[in-house]
């Protein structure tokens, strides 16, 4: 595997390929000679079957976990050799194998940011978007928000948010983005400097978002005030003389 890697960042993709597909040939010849060996010795079968159990799936678990890596790498050779197709295709194996891995495992996740990473160079901004928030929730769940996995993503959301003209969610994407590579990198590191100049590129664009308010109607001023009311009738001074007083 590493091997393979290595000829994937030295651009020799046909070979990354040909040494990936030998490897998963030889792993799984290994994994094959393992379980017809481990069949051979089952003597004491049924002392301790619940053990027993919990191991054969742990070993399923991992098996499955370097499958999908297996996947996610050989659809990055195709990727960088512009063979998006191919590539698209070897996510969606890598997905269809990570959704059946445990919830809390990590690796859920790389198939569905690999997956949106196609999508987004196919300028499908708002799939692009729907498979990066997917990844970004498995992400924030297993290893939490001050990751550097999971900033990956916040920038990743912050570029599709950006494309599709919905600016604040830009802004907030990459600024946390922005703080956990400023904490864990610092200022100097090329993600940090990538994301402080998305941020800055961002800030320059005028907000989706207005503030309307409705035109105040004029308040009837009181008739008293205005004087429009009417004169107020005055009594005559004194009254009339006996008034209030019983009759004899």
């Amino acid at each position: 595997m590493w091997q393979a890697l290595l000829h994937h960042n030295a651009a020799r993709y046909k070979a990354a390929v040909e040494t990936y597909l030998q490897a998963l040939n030889t792993w799984t010849a290994i994994m094959a000679e393992e379980a017809g060996g481990g069949a051979g010795g089952a003597g004491d079968e049924g002392l301790d079957g619940e053990g027993d159990g919990k191991k054969e799936q742990a070993a399923v678990e991992i098996d499955k976990a370097l499958l999908l890596y297996f996947y996610v790498a050989l659809g990055g050779v195709y990727e960088s050799a512009g063979l998006e197709e191919l590539a698209l295709a070897c996510f969606c194996e890598g997905k269809i194998v990570g959704d059946k891995l445990s919830s809390s495992a990590p690796e859920c996740a790389l198939a569905y940011a690999a997956i949106g990473g196609i999508f987004f160079h196919l300028e499908q901004y708002q799939v692009a978007l729907n498979f990066f928030d997917k990844a970004l929730g498995i992400r924030e769940e297993t290893v939490g928000e001050m990751h550097m996995d999971t900033a990956l993503l916040y920038n990743n959301l912050g570029c599709c948010y950006d494309l599709l003209n919905r600016v604040t969610e830009a802004v907030e994407s990459f600024q946390k983005a922005k703080d956990v590579f400023s904490y864990e990198y610092g200022l100097t590191h090329p993600r940090t400097a990538a994301v402080l100049r998305n941020l800055s590129r961002i800030r320059q664009r005028k907000l989706d978002f207005s503030i309307k308010f409705d035109v105040r109607k004029p308040t009837p001023c009181p008739a008293v005030l205005a004087g429009g009311g009417g004169k107020k009738k005055k009594g005559k001074k004194g009254g009339k003389k006996g008034k209030g007083k019983k009759k004899k």
